[in-house]
């Protein structure tokens, strides 16, 4: 009867811990629409990879980092997902 009842209750919390672990976790599409809507780009600002001088000449967001000598309009890297979402 020991055994029994040991088993019943590992299988039940075992059940229950992968439950709640289940139901925290949210899908990418929730993760990304907290971001909001994504601005359209301005057409009198350069866009990625283009060559600037100073963050002012890139898009909003976007920002002119140096390589050598002249500078690139680099955009920001993208959030990392949390682990376990699938895209």
């Amino acid at each position: 009867m020991k055994k029994k009842l040991s088993l019943l209750l590992l299988i039940g919390i075992t059940i229950l811990a992968v439950g709640s672990s289940y139901a925290k976790q949210r899908p990418a599409e929730a993760i990304m629409a907290d971001e909001g809507p994504v601005e359209p780009p301005d057409p009198k600002k350069k866009r990625p990879g283009e060559e600037c001088s100073s963050d002012d000449q890139c898009q909003k967001h976007h920002s002119c980092k140096k390589t050598g000598d002249k500078g690139i309009c680099t955009a920001p890297p993208r959030p990392k997902l949390p682990p376990g979402v699938v895209t």
